[in-house]
C-alpha cells in the first residue's frame, strides 16, 4: 500500500468525514491507478485509508480513519452487516420488499450502491477502482448474509462488452418478471433482462401522493417512467391518471404495473411522447388536471428534442403550471448532486414569480431512511421533491 502526503486543510476536512477524494489534496502531483489501496498522511502522521477510482468530480473514497483496521474482507463484512442491521425494520415490513440496503457513503464505500429485491441484490459499482475490489466485496458479502436468493452486478462506468454491463453473478435467478411490493403497492422487475432500474428514493413520496393527494383526483404525470406514479395515484383512489414518457418501453412497464395492481390500463391515459408536446397539446385544448407531477430525469433526450434538469427545468415548470387547475397540486422532483433543495426551491420560486403564479409549500420529501447518508457529505443525499398547492396569483 503507497503512502501518499496530504495537505493540513486536507486531513482536517478527511478526519470531519468528508469521504470524497481529491488529488488536489496530495503534497506531490500524481494519481495511483484505480482501484489501488492507499495510506494518506499528513506529517508523517496517519489520516485515512483510501481507494482510487475517477468518478465524476472524485479520485476515489475514504474508506476508514482507524490505521488498525485493514482494508480486507472483514472490514466490509463489518459494513454489510452494519447494513443490514440498519434496515432491519424492512426485511420484517410485510407492505415493502424492495428498498436500497447498501447507499455508498452513507454505508462506508463510495461508488458501490446494493439493492434488494425480494431477497435478490443488485451491486451496483459507480467506478472502475472499486470493481477491481469486486471478488473481496462478493466474499464479504457471503459471509454477512447468508440467506441471499441471488446477486446481479450493474457497472455505471464504460466497459468495452455490453454484456457485462448488467448481469447475473451468483446464487440463484430470479423470476423472468419478479413481483416486488412498496407500501403495498406492486411493481414488475425483470432482473434477467438487465432491468435493475427502479423508484427506491421515491417510496415516501408515492406514500403521500397515495394517502393525501390522489384521491378523486386527475392526475398527470410527466417523465412517468415505469407509471408509479399513476398506480400509486389510482391506488389511492385517483378518478383518472395519464402519464407521458418518451419511451415506449416504459408504457408497456406501465400496463404491467398498472394489472399488478388489478387496475385496467386500458381505461388509463398513457402516451410514448415529448413532454413539451404533450404540454403544448393540453393547453392548447384546455385540458386541466388537479395534480400534476414532473418527475424529470438529470438528461433524455427524444428524437426531435432532449431535455436538461439543470437547462430546462425552469421553462418546464412554466408550462406545466398552465395545465394546474387553480387550486390544484403541483408535485416537482430533483435527482442530482448539482442542485441542493435550497437551489431547487429557489428555481420553483423563480418560475412561479415569471408565470405569475403563487403557490403555498405544503411538504417537502428526502429519500427514505434506507438511503443512508454522511452527515458530511451533503451531496451524497441526491433525492429532492416539493408538493405545492397552486393559484393564480391574484395580488
Amino acid at each position: 500500500m503507497k503512502t501518499i502526503e496530504i495537505t493540513k486543510e486536507a486531513a482536517r476536512k478527511y478526519k470531519d468525514g468528508f469521504p470524497q477524494l481529491s488529488v488536489r489534496d496530495f503534497v506531490k502531483n500524481g494519481y495511483e491507478e484505480d482501484g489501488s489501496l492507499i495510506k494518506l498522511v499528513m506529517d508523517k502522521k496517519f489520516v485515512a485509508y483510501a481507494y482510487t477510482a475517477k468518478q465524476r468530480n472524485s479520485d476515489g473514497w475514504i474508506l476508514s480513519l482507524n490505521e488498525q483496521q485493514y482494508i480486507n474482507v472483514d472490514f466490509y463484512r463489518k459494513l454489510f452487516t452494519m447494513a443490514q442491521v440498519k434496515r432491519t425494520k424492512f426485511y420484517y415490513d410485510e407492505e415493502t420488499n424492495a428498498f436500497r440496503f447498501f447507499n455508498g457513503s452513507g454505508d462506508g464505500i463510495g461508488g458501490l450502491n446494493i439493492d434488494y429485491f425480494d431477497g435478490f441484490y443488485v451491486f451496483t459499482f459507480e467506478n472502475r477502482g472499486i470493481y477491481y475490489h469486486r471478488e473481496t466485496l462478493y466474499e464479504a458479502f457471503g459471509m454477512a448474509i447468508n440467506d441471499a436468493k441471488g446477486v446481479y452486478e450493474k457497472l455505471q462506468f464504460n466497459v468495452q462488452n455490453d454484456g457485462l454491463k448488467r448481469r447475473h453473478v451468483q446464487g440463484n435467478k430470479a423470476a423472468d418478471t419478479l413481483e416486488v411490493k412498496q407500501n403495498g403497492i406492486s411493481f414488475a422487475v425483470h432482473l434477467n433482462s438487465g432491468d435493475f432500474d427502479f423508484n427506491f428514493e421515491e417510496r415516501d413520496l408515492l406514500l403521500g401522493l397515495k394517502e393525501k393527494y390522489a384521491s378523486q383526483k386527475i392526475i398527470l404525470s410527466c417523465f412517468s417512467k415505469n407509471a408509479a406514479v399513476a398506480v400509486a395515484a389510482k391506488v389511492g383512489g385517483a378518478f383518472k391518471t395519464v402519464s407521458i414518457d418518451l419511451s415506449s418501453k416504459n408504457i408497456l412497464k406501465a400496463k404491467e404495473n398498472f394489472e399488478l395492481n388489478n387496475i385496467d390500463a386500458e381505461k388509463q391515459e398513457i402516451r410514448a411522447m415529448d413532454i413539451t408536446s404533450y404540454l403544448n397539446y393540453a393547453q392548447k385544448h384546455h385540458i386541466m388536471f388537479d395534480v400534476v407531477v414532473l418527475d424529470p430525469p438529470v438528461f433524455v433526450r427524444g428524437k426531435k428534442n432532449s431535455f436538461s434538469l439543470n437547462k430546462d427545468y425552469f421553462d418546464l415548470i412554466q408550462l406545466a403550471l398552465q395545465s394546474v387547475q387553480d387550486g390544484g397540486t403541483m408535485i416537482l422532483t430533483a435527482n442530482s448532486a448539482s442542485i441542493s433543495m435550497k437551489k431547487f426551491k429557489q428555481l420553483v420560486a423563480d418560475a412561479f414569480n415569471n408565470a405569475d403564479f403563487h403557490y403555498e409549500l405544503e411538504e417537502t420529501y428526502r429519500a427514505g431512511e434506507d438511503f443512508a447518508v454522511n452527515k458530511s457529505f451533503a451531496k451524497g443525499n441526491t433525492f429532492k421533491a416539493i408538493v405545492l398547492s397552486v393559484s393564480k396569483d391574484r395580488a
